[in-house]
């Protein structure tokens, strides 16, 4: 079941049992952060909360909305993960492309055969009169610097090539007409801004909330250049993605979205942005950040406002990285077919620290521990952890076992600081499997 906005799957997720609602005012200072915390701590019950009356917002909220595997994978329109990735699999198995980041580009543009709509009409049209301030945005942790957008769909254009991408960034609230953006290194919001800049002209930015879950998801999700995600999630899905241009830009946005925020970066616009409470269990460090000069709040009608909590795990995130390790693991196998499996534990934080299971006979620690670090999926990794091909990545007593008892570390150990290589020794027989 494929769902087209977040209301069809808030209202999907009634019938199935696993949403809860919960009638009595909150706070979203604090409050309601504490709340969601519980329900991913699992010391009430793991269920989507949808906050009826918040205090200052006229507006209901929605949290924990993919706060399991099974609902992240029903939001993608399936019953596991994994199917996407054997489609995913097949497909670039098929392609004439040998590097997978080519061949998922032509499965991308031969699939998607569907072309979204520019002309459809938005239905967040209502305006916001008091701006951000109209919207019930959480200030989540004690030392927070302010009230952090968190699940907003970011969207952006290159000035030349037109190329867009819509990727997942935390955004302070300064004000009723302004924000501070965090790109990540790298980025695609990151690299179109100081395109803009370059030119000396600000850049148009829409904020994105709601809209298709699938594309919510893939936000999140590192693609390849020249591979746009509402076009990923068309082929991935099967199902187009209706766009809709913006008021004050061109930037084509999701036409089902429940809020969408328009404006400008102007360059040299910078304040200070932190601090933020984040899934290390610290604070971020209080940095200068690009100022988002804000032009119109719109919503729907009737638009549910959706955020996640960010902190130590099991928090939401963990479900939408696990769906995106599942996915950039076939991109992964495709280019290096040794690597058998990938599993990035919560407690890592994913973008940290990766078990790997390899049957790469013949090749040094070196040479893997560069190749992986080249791939999309691993290449922000700290600590990668390599284990024979029979290792359970799941079992952790097991990779512990492995690890600690790797019998040569001054051959095996580490690598430029960062690898360990616990598979057993091909000099001598292994007796015990």
């Amino acid at each position: 079941m494929y769902f087209s906005d977040l209301q069809k799957f808030i209202e999907y997720q009634e019938t199935t049992g696993t949403l809860q609602r919960i009638t009595a005012p909150v706070d979203p200072y604090l409050e309601i952060a504490a709340i969601v915390n519980r329900a991913c701590k699992k010391s009430v019950a793991n269920k989507t909360l949808l906050f009826e009356k918040v205090k200052g917002s006229n507006l209901p909220l929605v949290a924990n909305t993919f706060g399991s595997m099974s609902r992240t994978a029903t939001a993608l329109g399936v019953e596991r993960v994994e199917l996407l990735a054997e489609k995913l699999k097949r497909d670039l198995a098929s392609s004439k492309e040998l590097e997978s980041e080519k061949a998922l580009a032509e499965l991308v543009r031969k699939r998607t055969s569907v072309k979204p709509l520019s002309d459809t009409a938005l239905l967040a049209c209502v305006p916001c009169k008091q701006g951000l301030h109209d919207l019930p945005i959480l200030h989540a942790w004690p030392k927070d610097g302010g009230r952090y957008i968190t699940l907003g769909q970011v969207i952006t254009q290159d000035p030349e090539s037109k190329a867009t991408n819509c990727g997942m960034y935390r955004l302070q609230v300064a004000g009723e007409k302004s924000a501070l953006i965090r790109f990540h290194p790298g980025s695609g919001g990151g690299q179109h801004m100081q395109a803009w800049h370059d030119q000396g002209s600000a850049m148009p930015i829409t904020i994105v909330l709601g809209g298709p879950p699938a594309l919510t998801w893939c936000a999140g999700l590192s693609l390849p250049n020249g591979v746009s995600e509402t076009d990923f999630i068309s082929y991935l899905t099967g199902h187009s993605i209706p766009l809709a241009r913006c008021c004050h830009s061109d930037l084509l946005v999701p036409a089902t979205a429940e809020i969408i925020i328009e404006g400008h970066v102007f360059p040299a616009d910078v304040s200070d942005e932190g601090p933020f409470g984040n899934h290390t269990g610290y604070y971020s460090d209080v940095l200068p950040a690009p100022v988002i000069k804000v032009q119109s709040v719109c919503r729907r009608e009737s638009a549910i406002y959706p955020c996640t909590v960010v902190g130590p795990p099991p928090m939401e995130n963990i479900y939408l990285a696990q769906a995106n390790e599942r996915i950039l693991l076939v991109l992964l196998q495709n280019d290096l077919p040794w690597v058998v499996d990938v599993h990035m534990p919560p407690e890592g934080i994913y973008h940290r620290a990766a078990l790997v299971s390899i049957d790469a006979l013949g090749k040094t620690a070196k040479e893997i521990n560069k190749q992986l670090r080249q791939t999309r999926l691993l290449r922000h990794s700290r600590l990668l952890i390599l284990l024979d091909r029979d290792c359970d990545l799941h079992n952790y007593s097991d990779v512990y076992w492995r690890v600690i008892n790797a019998q040569c570390w001054e051959r095996n150990g580490w690598c430029e600081g960062q690898l360990i290589d616990a598979r057993r020794s091909r000099e001598k027989k292994c007796l015990i499997t």
